[in-house]
Order: C-alpha cells, then sequence, then structure tokens
C-alpha cells in the first residue's frame, strides 16, 4: 500500500475525531470540507454534501449520492458508496469497497483484505489495487493499472484499463503453502491498453481472443 494506513487514520490534528457513535454529516451546521475521523463509530456523509478527508479505525464509511470527500482512510470496515460520488483516494485495510454508478475517484483506490466493486460509467483516474480481495468493474474506466496478489479480478461489459493487469507474487515459499489460483475473468467487449503480467498461476477466463494474445507470464512453468 502506498500509504500507511494506520498512521493517516490515527492523525487528528484539525481534525473532528468522535468514538463510539455515528457521526453522520448533513445537517445545515456542517461545514464544507470539513475533515471527519472516528475511532469507535461509523461516519456517514449525506447526499450533496462536500467533506475533507474521512477516516476510522472501526467502522464504516457510507457516502450518500452526489456527494463528494477528500481521502477516504478505514482500517476494520467498509466503504459503501452511493452514485455520482467523487472521491480522492481510496485506502482500507480491512473491509469491501461496495461504489455505486458514475463514480470519480481522482487518484487510486487500494484494499489489503477487502473487495472492490465498482458500478456503470464510473472513473478510477489512478489504479486499482488489492492483496487478498476481489476485484470486480462493470463498464467502467481504469486509467492506471489494476493489480493484485490472491483475488480474482472481473471486468463486464464495455470496460476499459488503459494500462495493465499485474498478478504480483509475494514469495515462492508462499505460493507453495497456497495453491489455490486466483481466476481473471475478462468479458468480450471490455478493452485493455497495457498488458496482463502474470508474475504467478492464475485460471483465465478470456472472451477476446485478441486479450489472451496480451497475457505475459513471467513465473517458471514449474510453480
Amino acid at each position: 500500500m502506498k500509504k500507511t494506513l494506520i498512521a493517516s487514520t490515527l492523525c487528528f490534528a484539525a481534525t473532528t475525531m468522535l468514538s463510539g457513535c455515528v457521526i453522520h454529516v448533513g445537517n445545515a451546521s456542517a461545514q464544507e470540507g470539513e475533515v471527519i475521523s472516528s475511532v469507535f463509530g461509523s461516519v456517514d456523509v449525506a447526499e450533496h454534501r462536500s467533506v475533507g478527508d474521512l477516516s476510522s479505525v472501526n467502522g464504516n464509511v457510507s457516502i450518500e449520492d452526489y456527494a463528494q470527500a477528500e481521502d477516504i482512510s478505514v482500517v476494520n470496515g467498509g466503504v459503501e458508496i452511493g452514485s455520482h460520488v467523487r472521491i480522492d483516494d481510496i485506502n482500507i485495510v480491512n473491509g469491501d469497497l461496495d461504489a455505486g454508478s458514475n463514480l470519480h475517484v481522482t487518484n487510486s483506490i487500494e484494499t489489503v483484505n477487502g473487495d472492490i466493486n465498482i458500478e456503470k460509467q464510473s472513473t478510477i483516474q489512478g489504479s486499482v489495487e488489492t492483496v487478498n480481495g476481489d476485484i470486480k468493474i462493470v463498464d467502467s474506466v481504469v486509467e492506471n493499472n489494476i493489480e493484485s496478489m490472491n483475488g480474482d479480478i472481473t471486468l463486464k461489459g464495455d470496460t476499459l484499463v488503459k494500462g495493465d493487469i499485474i498478478y504480483k507474487m509475494r514469495d515462492e515459499g508462499w505460493l507453495e503453502r497456497n495453491s489455490t489460483k486466483p481466476k481473471l475473468t475478462i468479458d468480450a467487449d471490455v478493452s485493455i491498453g497495457g498488458s496482463i503480467i502474470l508474475e504467478r498461476p492464475v485460471n483465465m477466463d478470456i472472451a477476446n481472443a485478441a486479450l489472451q494474445e496480451k497475457v505475459i507470464v513471467s513465473y517458471s512453468s514449474s510453480k
């Protein structure tokens, strides 16, 4: 992960910090661009609101339709996003991301142990990365790479990935102890601008023969 999530989540300078409750950002007194942090509680941003950074150590983050936020950091909890939402950056350690249609992320989406589900007409200007979670993207654009170690990747509809799809390998010893292969599924109308780089064994279901030619196997066949 590019960020130290725990450190960023626990950095509470100039923030609103509450614990053991739900922080609801939607009343008339809430300030635009407000930074919200929670230790033991969830964060809920109402529709059409615009806030700054959102972080939670133990709790979910929910953002309703047409809202905006800067960076989202969650240690133990999921992130649920409505439609037509704009976010700068999303980082999750243990939890899933479920996003509605027309999501716009200025930078990247990263999880360690959590699935990433992105619905139609969304645009991710950076990369989509996970270690152990599954990635599902429908009719959307990823302007950089999609990367995973151990999770399934499913690309549906007319999804466009301008960069590479990369399955990374942690180390040979780890691979020997974990023989289950992740699965890469790519529908016929999906476009990949870069390559499909496999640093570990992967089960593949690629409907378009032209995309099959983009596969680069960079591990020994004996693994």
